[in-house]
């Protein structure tokens, strides 16, 4: 395989190391024996899934209650001090600039 091919490009070396067992699959596992394993990633897949749900349930929790905060400093108020956000991810989450949050954010810390 690592012959120059017809446009002067050299192939790839990657099957250079197979023979007939291995492409003929005698080399290669049982379906029977990788079966728990696949359950097994399956499994944590699954756990993963519902882990990301919650969260996504949580954080469409916290949006919604920044959503009903009318005043720009309860909100900075809030994330950074109940959720525990850095002053640059709220200013992401509100849209406004870091230098604005952080104005805010030091402004009043008595809300």
């Amino acid at each position: 395989m690592s012959q120059l091919s017809p446009d002067g490009i050299k192939t790839s070396k990657m099957g250079d190391d197979l023979d007939a067992s291995c492409i003929h699959g005698s080399r290669s596992k049982a379906f029977e024996d990788i079966l728990p394993e696949v359950m097994e990633l399956q499994q944590q897949i699954n756990e993963y899934n519902r882990e990301i749900d919650i969260l996504v349930n949580l954080k469409n929790q916290i949006l919604e209650k920044i959503d009903s905060i009318d005043s720009v400093n309860v909100k900075v108020k809030y994330l950074r001090d109940q959720v525990g956000y850095s002053l640059q991810e709220i200013a992401l989450v509100l849209g406004y600039s870091y230098d604005y949050i952080r104005h805010v954010s030091s402004k009043d810390n008595t809300i």
